[in-house]
């Protein structure tokens, strides 16, 4: 609970004005309450008892004045304490954005995306509701119970000492109820991050799913589902048991100072003014236990919640620093380069030589570690073996983001965000005018803007939904364009376009990029035919490396697949 409470302390510091003003507020509602319960004996005595008419005009002064206090007091608790919240909760969005947005590839790899949506979306909601409560309920109920115990005891020592026979029992009960509630708190949103994370892929891979059997994903969904269903249902079943719990203890002891103070009445010892005063101080006080008590309850939950978003708060970033990669001057060597991927051995001994300004093209069977390989070169993964040189200088000792920098990848997996053309392809380079844009989707044949009832300014849709798939490759391929990098990558870029528009794309390319270095990923013979030379990948090697037509009359396996391009003109 330390660890929560210095958590919320480095989040919320900076807000101290703001929280005096919710405290004031929390006091002030507090305060009134205690009075409420402090003039009832006026009220008995002087007015229903006395008839005093001056005395019930004070009574009636005094009550619009707490009134009036009550309700700035819930005004100030319940809007400054969630703007505090609010506040700290956007930070938290921001920093975590950050995280991620910075974070080392080869972590986001290897973890499911639907816990971390999960992480950022149902885990930051539920802290937002539980510190929200923290101040409205257990800090205004705290001040309350304090003041009204006040009021108890000045009133009537005796009958507040049956009423303390009650605690011990509430403590029990928020002890061990509030210790399953913790429980089952943090594996409720476990089952959430699963929720989410199979929705997730539901969508996300929807027109495929729809063409394999339901069944399999139903069940699935159903497994899910009903451990959440189950998780939500124990977590609830602590919450209600323990409210039941706190409800019995609560009205026991009231019924024994009924009966207590009913009988010193009869003996007139006190007034009916003094009991009714106190019996309503008992009930605030019991009300104020119970939203307390509920309160400390979700404060149970909220460690695990806090967990959770220290998790994402402690992501991994990944480090820069090294020598500034301005281009490739000579030569690019792999040497001796392996890459194990946990049990999975993908890359195996490769040694592979790319001088500048060469276009090279690079075949293999699926699996064969073609997409791995390029992806070691913008240092999307790290953990190889073995050497890379960019002229003189090993891969680590560049800076990565002056690499990215000059390194542009184009895959068939394209990334539309819901945004505009513009911005889509402003990403590649913020400051470029819209006669570059222009200029960049007419290398990449993207004539279909024309259609775009907006232009640039149109929104293309979640994962471009506006646009086909086509449409979307040759988007991506324009940013390359607007990037203009010293090293292009290809990775299957144009699977999705047809032999005409990919055979236009492909001379832009050799021309545009014709004093760069291209390594080319591809299925299609055709394509090779602006590249220098080609290394054929089997099973994580370089089996074959050198010019096509050497290759070619040397008849091994890039011999195969060139004879099998004469009938399918794929490789």
């Amino acid at each position: 609970m330390k660890k929560d409470f210095l958590f919320l302390y480095k989040l919320f510091k900076k807000y101290w004005v703001l929280l005096i003003v919710a405290l004031i507020g929390s006091v002030l509602e507090s305060g009134a309450l205690a009075g409420l319960a402090y003039i009832i004996k006026n009220i008995v005595d002087d007015v229903f008892v006395s008839k005093s008419y001056e005395s019930l005009i004070f009574v009636i002064l005094v009550l619009i004045i707490l009134a009036s206090a009550k309700q700035v007091g819930f005004f100030l608790k319940n809007y400054i304490y969630p703007l505090i919240v609010y506040k700290g909760v956007k930070e938290l969005r921001e920093k975590v954005y950050s995280k991620i947005l910075n974070a080392d590839p080869s972590f986001i790899i290897k973890k499911s995306y639907g816990d971390l949506i999960s992480r950022l979306t149902n885990d930051l909601e539920r802290f937002t509701q539980i510190v929200s409560s923290l101040g409205t309920n257990v800090i205004t109920e705290t001040f309350t119970v304090i003041a009204v115990t006040g009021l108890l005891i000045y009133r009537d020592w005796k009958m507040f000492l049956i009423f303390l026979v009650a605690v011990p029992f509430l403590a029990f009960a928020l002890n061990y109820f509030g210790e399953k509630r913790k429980k089952y708190s943090k594996k409720l949103q476990e089952s959430f991050g699963e929720y989410t994370q199979h929705l997730n892929q539901l969508l996300s891979g929807f027109e495929i799913v729809k063409l394999f059997s339901q069944k399999i994903f139903s069940n699935f969904f159903k497994n899910v589902n009903e451990n959440l269903y189950h998780r939500e249902k124990k977590n609830k079943f602590y919450e209600t048991v323990y409210l039941s719990s706190v409800e019995i203890i609560a009205y026991t002891a009231t019924a024994g100072i009924i009966f207590y103070g009913g009988y010193r009445i009869i003996n007139e010892e006190i007034t009916a003014g003094d009991f009714f005063s106190f019996l309503g101080g008992v009930l605030i006080l019991v009300n104020s236990m119970q939203v307390l008590q509920r309160g400390l309850v979700q404060l149970k939950a909220l460690s695990p919640v806090i967990e959770r978003v220290e998790y994402l708060l402690n992501i991994p970033e990944e480090k820069d620093g090294g020598i500034e990669f301005t281009g490739l001057k000579k030569i690019i060597r792999f040497e001796d380069v392996s890459l194990k991927i946990e049990e999975n051995q993908i890359l195996k001994g490769v040694n592979l030589e790319i001088k500048k300004g060469e276009n090279l093209g690079i075949v293999g069977l699926t699996g064969s570690g073609k997409s791995t390989l390029i992806k070691l070169l913008p240092r999307l993964i790290k953990d190889y073996e073995g050497n890379i040189y960019i002229d003189d200088k090993e891969l680590k000792e560049y800076s990565v983001k002056s690499l990215r920098e000059k390194i542009g990848l184009i895959t068939q997996d394209v990334i539309i965000f819901n945004d505009t053309l513009r911005n889509n392809l402003l990403i590649a380079k913020p400051d470029a005018t819209d006669e570059e844009i222009y200029s960049a989707l007419q290398r990449a044949k993207a004539d279909f803007i024309k259609k775009l009832d907006k232009g640039l300014d149109t929104i293309l849709g979640e994962k471009g939904s506006r646009l086909s798939g086509g449409e979307r490759q040759r988007i991506s391929i324009a940013r390359i364009f607007l990037k203009n990098p010293d090293i292009l990558i290809f990775d299957e870029g144009t699977s999705a376009l047809d032999v005409e528009t990919e055979e236009y794309i492909m001379n832009e390319i050799d021309s545009y990029f014709k004093d760069r270095t291209v390594i080319m990923i591809t299925h299609r013979f055709k394509i090779l035919e602006i590249c220098n030379k080609v290394a054929v990948l089997d099973s994580g090697r370089v089996v074959e490396f050198g010019e096509k037509e050497e290759l070619i009359r040397k008849k091994g396996e890039f011999y195969r697949f060139f004879s099998l391009s004469m009938s399918d003109d794929k490789i």
